[in-house]
């Protein structure tokens, strides 16, 4: 009985605490609606586009490797480009962007690093924007 009870309590606590943190929350219930499709088309277009860019770099190192010869200049981001677009996203009500990769692609000088900010809050019912498996380019 006291097992079925905390587990009562437990469930009782997590719908009262997410009720009360999208009530606070900044962003309307149609914005996040949204940002989750946005999410989505941002994370198949980058997916996407890191296979078709890992494809063809991976068949030019297997026929350099074959051939004896020297590779293509491939453009590929920086270790730092890869840092910076799979940090964890905080929200800022001045400036509206919907990931990291939005914030990095629309900063002013290329040299401009995009870590938070000031004014910069995360949001716990924006959780679906760096949840592990469903929205981040760190695993690409």
């Amino acid at each position: 009985v006291l097992g079925w009870i905390l587990i009562a309590v437990v469930i009782i606590l997590h719908l009262t605490f997410t009720s009360v943190i999208r009530c606070l929350s900044p962003v309307s219930f149609m914005q996040l609606k949204f940002w989750k499709i946005y999410m989505e088309q941002e994370e198949q277009a980058l997916k996407s586009q890191a296979t078709e860019h890992a494809t063809k770099l991976a068949k030019e190192n297997v026929k350099c490797f074959f051939e004896c010869s020297h590779p293509q200049e491939y453009s590929t981001p920086s270790i730092k480009d890869w840092e910076q677009i799979s940090s964890l996203y905080t929200f800022n009500s001045k400036k509206q962007y919907y990931s990291m990769l939005h914030k990095y692609v629309n900063r002013k000088e290329k040299s401009q690093s995009i870590s938070s900010k000031e004014g910069d809050t995360v949001i716990p019912v924006l959780g679906f924007v760096d949840t592990p498996g469903i929205h981040t380019t760190a695993e690409l």
